[in-house]
């Protein structure tokens, strides 16, 4: 079989394996992820409202990363086509082209297409290419501007680099990696006359200019990455330190990652292996500093990985023609490595006969501090998850597109999303696109920002976004807000802090709101309804009305607001004090809370009445008092939050 073959069927392979993962537990090709949707809304602002911001009524702010990006994004909004479908293709490409690059390293050997193999079986690179984000486009210049150093080719170099700046945060740092290495490293295969530093020069103007323009599009020359990178936060270290931990035990590739590091010790690693070992440790060195991110499959080090599959490729052949006895187990290791990454991007479960379901759990479970701060398990299970909430969200906009007063303000800690498809006043919780209350600095996609929650409530939104669909079983709304404090709050989950979150939230009442099953088909309802807090002083929540005559009643329910979903109460009390409350088919019980009525969908009834319910009171038994109730589906009366609405309570004459 000779190279081209290889390298079309990587490329077959890339592309599989893209394509296996990135989809919805329906089987549908997913949507890309949630931080990818604030670029959109960015871009479609910059062509129809002339400025890239996420709200063209505010000042300019650093909201996303990539100016490169938000470009791509106006891009697609002037012709007319869809951002997600431009920047999937973009990066599916980009992730292509880069194991087309990787193979020019060694363009005459089979073992020169270690690395490529390796980039295609990557669950990281694989993710990325269908992301929708711009880490697949930051893999390919990161690869073109070494393979440009690395040959001399001084005019490709400066490009990708400019290129690269405008694309990712890390760019900056990578130019200037890259520069020392031609100071203290240069390549000996080039040629004198073929020194690069004419093309550093061209590329440091390229990067000043990035500046500019970052200055011109946020108000500020340098992005929050690169204002958290030198922080020198020790909460951020210690994310970070968890975050590259989980990728050497997680990734698949555990058994090769130490080879470049024996080889430099043994002294059989290439000087080009060698030089992209560094420039790997430069970006490694910079996730350490900023803890990584939430995105799932490390998608931080997406961007570097191809240079080290170049250093492992520069190892392994370093090896096997010193020893040519260490091929059979270079190659052993290689297969290893291959099966590994299938277990990694392969949902738990057994492999036929194999019972490994249990052992693919645990190798996924993220370590406790980067579990508590970004809600992701590793691997595949963490891009489901991921595409999931997706799946939500964008529903989630449809709906607040559709159901919600225009000028209506939120409040979420996922922005993308529902600020792309709702196009209304959405504000980041964690003040990413927007700034958080009393500064004027965004803060960053990277590691894991704390903000005061108090001071985000107490803008007092219309509505609020407080989880991803809706509650776990048994949970009750106390539980995210403890989630809140833990993950998000600088002062973190204390109880007193709590009851200050409780007592700032009492503007709001919860709801249940019946979103769209799926974003393209906003009238069929999922079955699963969203949870909001609504502020109560909108007055949009259903009314309820008590008719009796004897000892019959009907329960009438007056609502003006958007479509909700209730579960409706009906109780007496007795003259011992006793509480009955009515099941659905009337009859009355004292033992245990029940609804009268489940899940009921409230519509705008305007000036009119609907009739909920109806029974008699129970003969035999004085009743004292009656009273209804609205609550949300699955919490019961007494738990925090759980009614809707206001209450009807009616003394009986004794």
């Amino acid at each position: 079989m000779n190279r081209g073959t290889v390298v079309f069927l990587t490329l077959v392979l890339l592309l599989t394996h893209t394509l296996a993962i990135h989809q919805t537990p329906d089987g549908d090709f997913a949507a890309p992820y949630e931080a990818a949707h604030v670029a959109y809304r960015i871009g479609r602002n910059l062509v129809h409202a002339g400025v890239a911001r996420w709200d063209p009524a505010t000042p300019a702010a650093d909201s996303y990363p990539s100016l490169a990006w938000i470009g791509l994004a106006a891009l697609a909004a002037r012709v007319n086509i869809g951002p997600n479908v431009l920047s999937q293709y973009v990066g599916l490409f980009s992730a292509l082209a880069t194991i087309v690059l990787l193979a020019q390293f060694s363009a005459k050997r089979m073992a020169g297409l270690i690395a490529p193999l390796l980039l295609a079986a990557s669950g990281s690179a694989a993710a990325a290419g269908a992301s929708g984000t711009e880490a697949p486009a930051a893999m390919l210049l990161v690869t073109a501007a070494f393979l440009a150093f690395e040959r001399g080719w001084r005019w490709p170099m400066s490009s990708a680099l400019v290129a690269l700046a405008f694309t990712g945060t890390e760019g900056l740092v990578f130019l200037l990696a890259l520069l020392l290495l031609e100071i203290v490293d240069r390549p000996t295969e080039r040629a004198r006359y073929r020194s690069v530093m004419p093309a550093f020069a061209v590329a440091l103007g390229g990067v000043l200019l990035c500046l500019f323009v970052r200055r011109a599009v946020t108000g500020t020359y340098f992005s929050s990455f690169e204002r958290l990178l030198v922080s020198f936060d020790t909460e951020q270290f210690r994310l970070g330190l968890h975050y590259l931990w989980s990728f050497v035990f997680a990734s698949g590739f555990g058994l090769l990652l130490p080879l470049p590091f024996i080889a430099v010790f043994t002294g059989h690693l290439s000087p080009r292996g060698r030089r992209a070992g560094l420039l790997v440790c430069a970006w490694f060195g910079m996730t350490l500093a900023t803890g990584g991110d939430r995105i799932p499959f490390w998608n931080a080090l997406a961007p570097v990985l191809p240079l080290l599959f170049l250093a492992i490729q520069d190892t392994m052949k370093g090896w096997m023609d010193a020893r040519p006895r260490l091929a059979a187990p270079c190659w052993s290791l290689l297969v290893a490595t291959l099966a590994a990454c299938f277990l990694v991007s392969k949902l738990p479960g057994d492999l036929g006969p194999i019972p490994l379901e249990g052992l693919l759990s645990r190798w996924m479970s993220p370590p406790a501090l980067l579990e508590e701060a970004f809600g992701h398990t590793l691997g595949r299970e963490g891009l489901l998850e991921e595409i999931r909430e997706v799946e939500t969200l964008r529903p989630l906009g449809v709906f607040l597109r559709d159901k919600v007063r225009a000028d209506a303000t939120i409040l979420t800690f996922w922005p993308g999303a529902i600020g792309y498809l709702s196009r209304k006043d959405v504000i980041d919780t964690l003040g990413r696109v927007t700034p958080p209350p009393g500064t004027r600095r965004t803060g960053s996609w990277r590691g894991l920002p704390r903000i005061d929650l108090l001071a985000a409530i107490e803008s007092e939104p219309d509505y609020i976004v407080p989880l991803v669909g809706a509650l776990e079983e048994n949970a009750t709304p106390t539980d995210f807000l403890r989630r809140w404090l833990r993950r998000w709050d600088v002062v973190g989950e204390e109880e007193g802090r709590l009851q200050e979150l409780i007592a700032a939230l009492r503007l709001y009442e919860l709801i249940a709101v019946p979103v769209p099953a799926r974003d393209a088909e906003p009238e069929i309802p999922s079955p699963y309804p969203f949870l909001l807090l609504r502020k109560r002083s909108l007055n949009l929540g259903p009314q309820l009305q008590l008719e009796r005559e004897g000892d019959r009643f009907d329960v009438l329910v007056k609502h003006n607001g958007h479509r909700q979903v209730v579960d409706l109460y009906i109780a007496l009390v007795d003259r011992d004090e006793q509480v009955w409350t009515m099941r659905p088919t009337g009859e009355w019980v004292q033992k245990g809370t029940v609804a009268a009525r489940s899940s009921l969908l409230m519509h705008n009834t305007g000036s009119r009445t609907i009739h909920a319910a109806s029974g008699h009171l129970p003969s035999g038994v004085e009743v004292v008092a009656v009273s209804i109730s609205l609550h949300n589906p699955g919490l019961t009366p007494g738990v925090p939050f759980s009614g809707v609405g206001l209450a009807v309570h009616e003394r009986l004459p004794r």
